[in-house]
C-alpha cells in the first residue's frame, strides 16, 4: 500500500511538473554552506587538486609551445564555484589570470567572495545558473573552463556544449562530477523513506544524470568536439562510528542537494527515520564515487 501511494504521488508530480528546479538545488547548497568546507571539502579538495595540477600542467606545457596565444592573461570561467576553491588554488598558480565565479548559491557565491578578497585575489562574481552564464557568454571568451561537483544538476550534454562555444581554440575544460552509483548507502535506504513519508513530498526530484562509467563521461566530450586530455575515476569513502554520524554528514554537505527538496531530510520525523533506516541495515559509510577528465577544444 505504501508502495502504491508513493508511485501515485510521483505520477501526479511529474505530470503536474512540480519538479526540484536549479535554484532549489541552489537553496540546499546555500542551507550547507557554513558547514560545507569543513565538512565535505576538507577531504574531497585532494581530488580537486589532482585535477587542478593535471590541468596546470598541461596548461603550462601548451603555453611554451604556443606562447603567442597566451599574451594576454588567463581567462578563467568556475561553473558552481561554490566556496571559491578552485579558483583560489588556480590562482596561486596563475597569479594574473582573470576569474570569474559563478554560482546559483547566493550564500556559496558571498563565502568565495569574501575568501579571495581576504587573500587579494581579485575576481568578478556571478549570482547565475550555469546554463544561463553559459549561454549569456560571447563565444572564443575563456581559455579554462572549470566545473567541480556540479555537472549533473543541469543537462551535462548542453553544458559541454556551450562550454566548447564559450573556450577559446585550444582552451581546456576541467570537470569533476559523482558517478551514477555514488552513495549506494543513502540509495539503499532513501525509496523506504519516501514511502514512509509520502505526505510530505511536494516535489519531484529526476534522477541525476550522472556518468555510468569512464568510457561515457570520456564520450560526452568527444562528441562534442573536445579531445581527451587524460580522465580518471575513484572513490572516496568516508566511515563514521554511529548511523547518526552518517546522516549528519549527508544532510549537512549538499551530498544530497534537491533530495532534501523532494523530501525534507531535517524534518525531525523524516531524520529519525532515516538513522533508523541505516541502523537497521548497518550503514555507517558514505561512498563518493567519482570520475574527473580534462579535455581540450579542437
Amino acid at each position: 500500500m505504501n508502495k502504491l501511494r508513493l508511485y501515485t504521488k510521483v505520477v501526479l508530480l511529474f505530470l503536474s511538473r512540480k519538479l526540484v528546479t536549479a535554484k532549489d538545488i541552489g537553496q540546499s547548497y546555500s542551507q550547507v554552506s557554513n558547514s560545507y568546507t569543513d565538512r565535505f571539502l576538507s577531504t574531497m579538495h585532494r581530488y580537486n587538486d589532482e585535477m587542478i595540477m593535471e590541468l596546470a600542467n598541461n596548461l603550462n606545457k601548451d603555453q611554451n609551445s604556443n606562447q603567442d596565444k597566451y599574451r594576454d592573461a588567463l581567462k578563467v570561467l568556475d561553473l558552481a564555484a561554490g566556496t571559491g576553491y578552485n579558483s583560489s588554488t588556480l590562482s596561486k598558480i596563475f597569479p594574473t589570470a582573470e576569474l570569474t565565479l559563478v554560482d546559483i548559491s547566493t550564500a556559496m557565491l558571498n563565502i568565495a567572495e569574501k575568501h579571495l578578497q581576504q587573500n587579494a585575489i581579485p575576481a568578478t562574481f556571478v549570482a547565475e545558473d550555469m546554463l544561463s552564464i553559459l549561454k549569456s557568454s560571447a563565444a572564443e571568451t575563456f581559455d579554462i573552463v572549470i566545473c567541480a561537483w556540479a555537472l549533473k544538476y543541469q543537462s551535462p550534454l548542453q553544458i559541454i556544449r556551450h562550454c566548447h562555444r564559450v573556450l577559446r581554440p585550444g582552451g581546456f575544460l576541467s570537470v569533476i562530477v559523482n558517478k551514477k552509483n555514488t552513495l549506494p548507502q543513502v540509495a539503499k535506504i532513501y525509496p523506504k523513506l519516501l514511502e514512509r513519508h509520502t505526505d510530505k513530498i511536494s516535489k519531484l526530484m529526476l534522477p541525476l544524470p550522472n556518468p555510468k562509467n569512464l568510457a561515457v563521461f570520456d564520450n560526452w566530450f568527444l562528441k562534442n568536439s573536445f579531445s581527451k586530455v587524460v580522465s580518471k575515476e575513484g572513490s572516496h569513502d568516508f566511515t563514521f562510528n554511529t548511523s547518526r554520524e552518517l546522516v549528519d554528514f549527508v544532510t549537512s554537505t549538499g551530498a544530497l542537494a534537491g533530495f532534501d527538496v523532494m523530501l525534507d531530510l531535517r524534518h525531525p520525523a523524516v531524520q529519525s527515520d532515516m538513522i533508523q533506516l541505516m541502523q537497521k541495515n548497518h550503514l555507517t559509510t558514505a561512498s563518493h564515487r567519482y570520475i574527473y577528465g580534462i579535455y581540450k577544444k579542437n
